[in-house]
């Protein structure tokens, strides 16, 4: 009872100076643009057709359950039910027993072209990739796995600050009681070295530090257990705090040449130089907690990704489930998933997911898969990309 007093009490506080710190300001920003199809060499080489209709139907779910009848692109004020009915003609369009090629003409009919720009010029988007890894693991502390993975601990506090005043941002932020105060929530360094933890919050235990960052990193994973089952664990929680790429840090100290700043390289560096990576990985202060699940991966719209279709993007751009064409020029590997055996010239991709590092309009997250042949190419993209999106013709756009 104190504690929920505390929060309630420090809320109020925040509400009370929200209006001297978040008034908005009117700025030039990135705008959405009509494009002419004529304009654009989308070809015929898209991924499996299964891939395609399985991620309309996951997007038709996931519009189906938004409760918002107005979403934006970019700002710009469009319908759900229009996005909706646009997913059901491309599920038409794609249920047809007839080529890609055909249904690329049918979508060019149909759907208009649209993209966001920056000062009316296109700028490339910059394309990465995420994936599902598989880790053996186990439910008990052992010599050979020693790394915990921690699932959301009692007393870290998710609050949503809207629900305290209209006046702030649309934001969560995360941290605990302190006396009568809300604090920030624990630093990696803090976890991982004070033992501020209960041990009932260890949901299992992996090999090094390296698969439990790797684990965070992806944000879901398959855990393989000693007496061969397995479970999928899934992104539940953070600390709030800020992401720091290590990537970045090993480029900025030259520590790493740039032909090896991509996730296999960092993790073979890892796990020679276990000191130093604990120590770099430190200057990270972001942590993750997990559940498990009986499925997966989930997205954040709550439904399981497709390989080399699903996207993460950032929510307050792009609405959940918006269809585009994604044209990115691929990193040059020799073991990918099989959907990227061919090279797919064009993806078709859908907003089934989000992630803290994928901020802004011109940031994309490719699900790539499951597994190591996944994750070779996932932790190599790292491309200019465009992504052009798809509306429906008919559909108002910037509707009041």
């Amino acid at each position: 009872m104190k504690t929920a007093a505390a929060v309630i009490f420090i809320l109020l506080g925040i509400s009370g100076i929200c209006l001297l710190f978040f008034i908005p300001q009117k700025a030039e920003g990135p705008a959405l643009e009509r494009l002419d199809w004529d304009d654009l060499d989308i070809s015929s080489g898209l991924q499996d057709r299964k891939l395609v209709l399985s991620g309309i139907e996951k997007g038709i779910t996931i519009l189906g359950a938004l409760k918002e009848e107005e979403v934006a692109i970019s700002g710009v004020p469009v319908s759900r039910r229009g996005l909706l009915a646009g997913l059901e003609r491309m599920k038409a369009i794609f249920s047809q027993d007839v080529s890609n090629r055909k249904c690329l003409a049918e979508i060019r009919k149909e759907f208009l072209p649209w993209e966001i720009r920056a000062n009316k010029k296109e700028k490339p988007v910059l394309a990465t990739g995420y994936f599902q890894p598989a880790f053996k693991g186990s439910l008990n502390a052992t010599e050979e796995y020693s790394s915990p993975v921690y699932g959301w601990p009692p007393d870290l506090l998710r609050v949503s600050l809207k629900r305290f005043d209209n006046c702030l941002p649309s934001r969560t932020i995360w941290g605990r009681v302190s006396g009568r105060q809300l604090v920030p929530y624990y630093s990696r360094r803090e976890i991982e070295t004070k033992d501020l933890l209960p041990a009932e919050t260890v949901l299992c235990w992996l090999s090094s530090p390296v698969d439990v960052l790797e684990l965070q990193i992806q944000g879901s994973g398959i855990i393989g257990f000693p007496d061969g089952s397995s479970r999928f664990i899934h992104y539940a929680a953070s600390n709030g705090l800020a992401y720091k790429s290590i990537g970045k840090i090993l480029k900025e100290r030259g520590i790493l040449p740039p032909e090896r700043l991509d996730w296999p390289g960092i993790k073979q560096w890892a796990r020679t130089n276990p000191e130093e990576f604990q120590r770099i990985a430190f200057e990270n202060p972001r942590y993750v907690f997990f559940r498990w699940e009986d499925r997966g991966p989930v997205g954040s719209y709550g439904r399981v990704l497709v390989p080399g279709t699903s996207a993460a993007l950032d929510r307050s751009v792009y609405p959940p489930a918006l269809p585009a064409f994604l044209k990115v020029d691929w990193p040059e590997i020799k073991n990918g998933p099989d959907w990227f055996r061919a090279r797919p010239a064009t993806l078709m991709v859908f907003n089934h997911d989000r992630g803290s590092a994928i901020k802004g309009p011109f940031r994309i997250d490719l699900y790539c898969g499951t597994g190591e042949r996944a994750g070779n190419l996932a932790g190599r993209l790292k491309s200019p990309a465009r992504l052009i999106l798809l509306l429906p013709k008919d559909m108002e756009i910037g509707r009041n």
